[in-house]
């Protein structure tokens, strides 16, 4: 069976992958792995096939990704199970003392938040201790009288505590760091994200569509009859109507090392004109291939091997 489906949208695999029918896997593969599977969002680059559905909408891969990112925390924590399914009593203990600990900590705003938030919140509920303790010392020391005095002088020992101006030097001090960033060519939309970034350690990323296009793009052709096409750089890979094309009558290991001996850039339609040589070669090439490079809605769009696209 000759059929094969990008999947890059689903695993980040920048290659098509080939299908095979015959295979089992176990349950627990993975699915990049699963070669008898094809997925909802990929698309079928090569071959057909004849398949049987067994699961659509939310119970699909893509779907299981979209509820995990629509997902939200539960408010209350499971109780832990043994080997056998069961539930001891106490850990219905444990997951109710979890989820009380949860409901406070949301509500003092030490586990929710980013980082620097949290110590703020845990500063601020060391301060407030802090506060109470130098009231009572003071109510304390005068016999805890009622006198007005004594707890007009308790409750501005207390406030004292407060530090009124650390609002304004956070908010400073990341207007800062966000001008500091604009001119590195960092656009930060929410301070919040700025103080995230302040806790990054390590960053692992996806490469293929993320950090490149996940496309191939042909750099060089040679034609032994005319020389060597160098294609130059291009926004969009697939689309025929923008880039330049340079020549020059070397084979690409005899190459010119200097860009003198290059020809200036041109279009492609300038190359194209009496050179019989060109139109072959790019006959060939597209006969030879199943892909489909075609326009729709003012865009260009390929479909097929990313080998034979490019």
């Amino acid at each position: 069976m000759n059929f094969e489906t990008d999947e890059a949208l689903l695993t980040g695999e920048s290659l098509p992958v080939a299908k095979e029918a015959k295979v089992i896997f176990d349950a627990d593969t993975g699915p990049g792995d699963r070669l008898n599977v094809a997925y909802s969002s990929s698309t079928v680059t090569k071959g057909r096939a004849t398949g049987i559905v067994y699961a659509i909408g939310m119970k699909t891969e893509i779907g299981s990704i979209a509820l995990a990112l629509r997902a939200t925390d539960k408010r209350t924590r499971e109780p832990r199970r043994s080997k056998d399914g069961r539930v001891k009593p106490h850990r219905y203990v444990e997951a109710w003392g979890l989820t009380a600990g949860d409901f406070i900590g949301k509500f003092l705003g030490t586990t929710v938040g980013t980082p620097l938030q949290r110590k703020l919140s845990k500063l601020a509920i060391l301060l407030f201790g802090t506060a109470v303790v130098c009231a009572i010392i003071v109510l304390a020391a005068n016999k805890f009288s009622n006198n007005n005095e004594v707890i007009i002088y308790a409750v501005a020992t207390g406030l004292s505590m407060i530090p009124a101006s650390l609002v304004v030097v956070l908010t400073i001090t990341m207007a800062a760091g966000t001008k500091r960033m604009v001119t590195r060519n960092v656009v930060v939309r929410t301070l919040d994200s700025l103080e995230a970034l302040g806790a990054v350690t390590d960053i692992c990323s996806d490469k293929t569509g993320t950090l490149t296009q996940g496309k191939m793009v042909t750099k060089k052709a040679w034609i032994p009859a005319k020389g060597t096409y160098s294609i130059g750089t291009s926004e969009n890979p697939v689309d025929p109507s923008i880039g330049d094309i340079s020549h020059n009558a070397f084979a690409p290991y005899h190459a010119p090392q200097t860009e003198g001996d290059h020809e200036k850039a041109m279009p492609y339609t300038d190359h194209l004109e009496d050179n019989t040589h060109l139109k072959d070669f790019l006959n060939v090439a597209s006969l030879a291939n199943l892909a489909r490079v075609y326009k729709s809605e003012d865009t260009w769009k390929a479909r097929g091997d990313p080998t034979e696209i490019a």
